[in-house]
């Protein structure tokens, strides 16, 4: 994310006639002597800017519920200062768990119905009924989008426009429209409750790719941090993961890692399958039972993989 993308999604994006805002997350850090800081925000820019994001989950701690910024009201221009500032701040975030800056939002409606929509949105189904999550959060948010079909996409209405910044180091962008229908499903909701384990991944992702791997064929050379649609990735690699029957976070991560590194469909070789059921069988450790394998039988496994892919 840089100053550069953020202008441009104002100039492109955000209609004159519009309300631009900012979307903060106080439960991420940020100095009391930072520009961006909630109460140095208020000095700048005044009460009548801020709106509290009521999380039905914090009800006894408003302090910690997000809150909305107006940055430009219509008609308006916003600051190119606190643009810049928030810009850097997003990209200062990326290796975080948690993002102070969670997007800029631009809309027609007024403050207190984005408000109460960003709540709207979170409230999704779960088999025991409909269970609210922070999907304003931008790994959230990445993930719900990944959930609904092209045809769903306008499901963020009344945001007519939604920046905001992706796993892989990058952004993107959500439009909103009016008469979009949409009724999210189960599975929706179902890797909401993965999020902690898709960050986990991701985190451990990252810190792979810097390291001088020996082998890792698949490893991801482009100028992002991560590759495109890395959340979806990361979940799709979880998801395989437990369906061979792995329960150990750690385990499940561990494998997820090797897939993402050497190749996607790792678990399909004989021989990784034969450890991954031996791990579980004999409840141990894929850590311990991983490094058996040497870097010159890891390449014959990721080239029977390959040649099996190439003739199907």
């Amino acid at each position: 994310m840089t100053p550069a993308i953020v202008q441009s999604f104002v100039v492109e994006d955000h209609a004159p006639e519009s309300t631009l805002y900012l979307l903060l997350d106080p439960l991420a850090d940020c100095a009391t002597d930072d520009p961006l800081h909630i109460e140095a925000l208020r000095q700048t820019l005044g009460d009548d800017a801020l709106t509290r994001v009521w999380r039905p989950d914090l009800e006894h701690t408003p302090h910690a519920c997000p809150v909305l910024v107006t940055l430009a009201s219509a008609g308006a221009r916003p600051s190119a200062h606190l643009l810049s500032l928030s810009a850097q701040r997003a990209n200062e975030d990326a290796r975080h768990s948690r993002r102070y800056v969670c997007g800029w939002l631009s809309s027609s409606a007024n403050a207190a119905a984005i408000s109460a929509h960003l709540i709207a949105l979170g409230q999704l189904p779960m088999a025991q009924g409909k269970q609210f999550f922070a999907v304003y959060e931008p790994l959230r948010l990445e993930l719900l989008s990944g959930t609904l079909r092209h045809e769903e996409q306008g499901y963020w209405w009344p945001v007519e426009h939604w920046l905001f910044p992706v796993a892989s180091g990058a952004s993107s962008v959500l439009s909103g429209h009016p008469h979009a229908s949409v009724v999210p499903h189960q599975f929706s909701g179902e890797v909401q409750q993965d999020v902690t384990l898709v960050s986990s991944l991701l985190a451990t992702w990252r810190c792979a790719l810097s390291l001088p791997l020996t082998i890792a064929p698949a490893r991801w050379t482009g100028v992002t941090t991560l590759p495109p649609q890395a959340a979806a990735k990361a979940h799709y690699q979880i998801r395989q993961a437990r369906q061979l029957g792995l329960k150990s976070q750690h385990d499940i991560v561990t494998l997820a890692l090797h897939c993402l590194l050497l190749h996607p469909r790792l678990h399909e070789h004989p021989h990784a399958r034969l450890i991954i059921n031996r791990a579980i069988q004999e409840k141990r450790s894929l850590m311990t039972l991983l490094p058996t394998i040497d870097d010159k039988f890891w390449k014959k496994i990721v080239s029977e993989l390959t040649h099996a892919g190439a003739r199907s």
